[in-house]
């Protein structure tokens, strides 16, 4: 049961991880980021922003190969204990 207890955690801090990443990446992609000549009118903060969105994409993939996922037969053993 160990295995399924820890997947729902692993699971839960990747959500949490994956949500910083999008919130990162459309915060800082959306509205008026390019000047009139489809130029970053800020790409250190662009930049900034990736970086950020990398680092909570790399914890989240960290977890997820880390987490010793259920099989078939712990969601079995779950299910007839």
């Amino acid at each position: 049961m160990a295995s399924i207890e820890d997947a729902t955690t692993a699971t839960t801090t990747i959500q949490g991880h994956a949500s910083s990443a999008l919130e990162r990446l459309q915060g800082g992609f959306n509205g008026r980021i390019v000047n009139g000549f489809g130029i970053y009118v800020d790409p250190s903060m662009r930049h900034h922003d990736l970086i950020e969105a990398r680092k909570a994409i790399d914890a989240a993939l960290a977890i997820m190969k880390a987490t010793n996922w259920p099989t078939e037969a712990d969601y079995d053993a779950h299910e007839n204990a």
